[in-house]
Formats: C-alpha cells, structure tokens, sequence
C-alpha cells in the first residue's frame, strides 16, 4: 500500500489532464449539468491530491508541475467557453495568463517555483466562479449574481499577481529549483 500512495496524488492531478478535453468538449455542445457535476468532482481533485500528498509525505517537483498545469488548463479551457456567454469572464481569463507568464519567467529566469497560499486560494475561487458560471447557464437568474463572483476573482488575481510579484522580486535567483509547497 505504500508504494500505491506515492502514486495516487499524481494519479489524481493527472485526471485533470485526462478529464479538461472532456469537460471543455460538454461546455462546447451545451451540456452544462453534465459539466458542472465533472467540473466539481476534478476541482476536488486538486484539494484531495496536494493534501494526500503532504500527509504521506510524497511531495515532488512533478506532482507540483502536474498540479499547475492541469489547473491551467481546466481553467483556462472553461473560461474560453464561458467567454462566450459572458464577456466578462474575459478580465478572469486574461489576469490568470498574466500569471501563468510571470510563473513561467521566474521559472526560467530565477529558478524559483513558488506556491503560494494566495495562489491556491485564488485556484480554488476561479473554480468556485467558474462552476457557477456554468450554474447560471443552466438557471437564467442565478447568471445575474456570476458578475459579482468575476470581480471578485479578477480583485483576488490582481492579488495574486502583487504578491507573487513581492515574492519573486525579494527571492535570489536559485541554481537549483526551489519549490516551496503550501
């Protein structure tokens, strides 16, 4: 059993990949309940998978490259569709490239991979905004209340970006990648 736990926090991250083409394919042929009840299970996901993997003590640099990338994608895979009934998904879709970029330039720049609660913090408010978009296509006056949760978010983005950016500046370039898990 010890050896399957190593595994099942990638296995987990991994499913994100595997499920964002499917989920971005029912947004794009309408099928919103069928995607909202996905969309919450692979949200899950990333809370189960970074908590199973600090517990058993099998944290590793590729579980936490997995992590952001399946993020990324699901996210921005959803926002995409969700732009499209909702101009202003827009500001959510382009404050969470601006921190991919900046993620990759201090990646690459610096060597330096940071994880940051403010960064899970707004992961899990995007999929939280994200879902209820989806939720006010399926119920027409629940899309009303969605706006309030897109400034929120981009506020919480535009957050994230200043502290990454506090953090990045303040932190020495790395010969070797630092990856600080939350």
């Amino acid at each position: 059993m010890q050896n399957l736990k190593k595994y099942i926090p990638n296995i987990l991250t991994a499913s994100r990949l595997v499920f964002t083409p499917i989920v971005i394919f029912l947004g794009l042929t309408n099928h919103y309940k069928i995607l909202i009840f996905i969309a919450i299970i692979i949200a899950f996901t990333d809370f189960l998978d970074g908590r199973l993997a600090r517990k058993w003590n099998v944290v590793s640099e590729l579980g936490a490259r997995l992590d952001v990338i399946g993020d990324k994608m699901l996210a921005i895979g959803l926002l995409i569709i969700l732009i499209i009934k909702n101009h202003a998904f827009f500001y959510v879709l382009v404050l969470e490239c601006i921190i991919s970029v900046l993620n990759l330039y201090f990646y690459f720049r610096k060597g330096i991979a940071a994880s940051l609660l403010v960064g899970k913090f707004k992961t899990w408010i995007i999929f939280i905004t994200i879902i209820l978009g989806f939720v006010g296509l399926v119920i027409p006056w629940f899309s009303n209340y969605v706006n309030i949760f897109i400034y929120l978010t981009a506020i919480l983005q535009v957050v994230t970006v200043i502290c990454y950016l506090v953090y990045l500046i303040k932190t020495p370039n790395q010969k070797k990648t630092n990856l600080k898990v939350i």
